[in-house]
């Protein structure tokens, strides 16, 4: 009985260092900071899986973003939302690479990446959606990206006066 306990740790400790092996592995690249002319610029690393990663916050509570061009608004999921503390907002309808989802606007949030805020953005609340957010269209119109070597470059846009 003895020996089948010693060959069952053996076993756990194998797989939990395998485990732990593989999400540092899969963890993704920090952003690098990029400072040069007066132009406020981050340099972000493409991670394994062929996404871009920044690290940031929607009114101060941490959340790792996955960079979206393709999303129309910054989302998070329902349970970041509560966690966050985010007003119920109003439904709304989104078209997702699944289908159409039913979830929420919440309206008025501040969401900041690395160096970068944006306040008064509107923010999606989706029921089903994964623990990262999606930095969307709202945030990233503010910004130039340029993808090029496994970078992309996120530079703060020059102020338009009226």
């Amino acid at each position: 009985m003895r020996g089948h306990l010693f060959w069952i740790a053996v076993w756990v400790a194998i797989v939990g260092a395998g485990y732990l092996a593989v999400d540092r592995f899969l963890a993704p690249p920090p952003a690098a900071h990029v400072l040069g002319a007066g132009t406020r610029e981050i340099a972000i690393p493409v991670a394994r899986d062929g996404h871009y990663y920044l690290k940031g916050d929607i009114n101060g509570v941490p959340l790792t973003f996955m960079v979206d061009t393709g999303a129309t608004y910054v989302s998070v999921g329902a349970r970041f939302a509560t966690e966050a503390g985010l007003p119920q907002g109003i439904p709304g309808y989104f078209s997702t690479a699944n289908g159409t989802v039913e979830g929420r606007i919440v309206k008025g949030q501040t969401v900041r990446v690395d160096a970068f805020q944006v306040a008064g953005l509107s923010v999606a609340v989706m029921p089903n959606h994964g623990a990262d957010g999606l930095l969307g269209q709202n945030f990233l119109r503010r910004f130039e990206l340029t993808q090029s070597d496994g970078l992309l470059r996120m530079r703060m846009r020059p102020e338009i006066s009226p």
